[in-house]
């Protein structure tokens, strides 16, 4: 048995936060745009980048991190994407710039393209048999539920913590995310697959980012 796997249980609870904050990120900012537009003085067109950037590289490179993940490490690449998602999100909390909430958003994406694929993978080579099917359900119903809860928090946070409620937003991800990060290091095992053969698809990657 992997030294971590009597903890496994707990794993799953920081594995599932990972890809929590990652799901609110992609709904919340739905609702908070009203406050970033009037705060940021947004145009309609950087409007659009500030949501589209981040769902746009999020989605694009999933595939591509799936395949770096299992060479280098699932748990590795998920600590990095969620340090790299983190500080974007101090980045977009602070920032009094459209270009630089564009650009922290766009980062955003990246590191949470890390995050979806590397936590699937870690609940598949975790847990075996029945045990499995309980997992893969947990993390599936933490997705649909956090898709639910990102606009009803974001709202709350955009009413009820004055003009820079929207701030808070992006900000309340660092210690959320430092968390996560010290429960992934200390409860999950790493995982990878040992010889694997091929490249990561960068072209299909670039292809998929062009056509959206």
């Amino acid at each position: 048995m992997a030294p971590l796997a009597r903890f496994r249980w707990i794993g799953l609870i920081f594995i599932s936060m990972a890809i929590s904050i990652v799901i609110i990120d992609g709904t919340i900012v739905n609702t908070i745009t009203p406050a970033v537009i009037e705060a940021l003085n947004l145009s309609s067109n950087e409007v659009q980048w500030v949501q589209e950037s981040y769902i746009l590289v999020f989605a694009a490179l999933l595939l591509v991190w799936g395949s770096i993940a299992d060479a280098i490490g699932r748990k590795r690449l998920l600590v990095i994407g969620i340090l790299l998602f983190v500080a974007a999100s101090v980045w977009a909390g602070y920032t009094n710039d459209a270009s630089q909430m564009i650009l922290a958003r766009t980062v955003q994406g990246l590191g949470g393209s890390m995050v979806l694929p590397t936590t699937l993978s870690l609940v598949n080579a975790t847990f075996q048999g029945k045990e499995r099917g309980i997992a893969f359900a947990v993390w599936g119903s933490t997705i649909g539920g956090m898709v639910a809860l990102g606009p009803v928090l974001g709202g709350w946070l955009a009413t009820s913590f004055g003009d820079d409620g929207w701030r808070l937003a992006f900000s309340i991800n660092l210690p959320i995310g430092l968390l996560i990060v010290a429960g992934l290091l200390l409860f999950v095992n790493e995982s990878k697959v040992e010889q694997r053969q091929g490249m990561p698809d960068f072209l299909g990657a670039f292809l998929s980012a062009g056509l959206s």
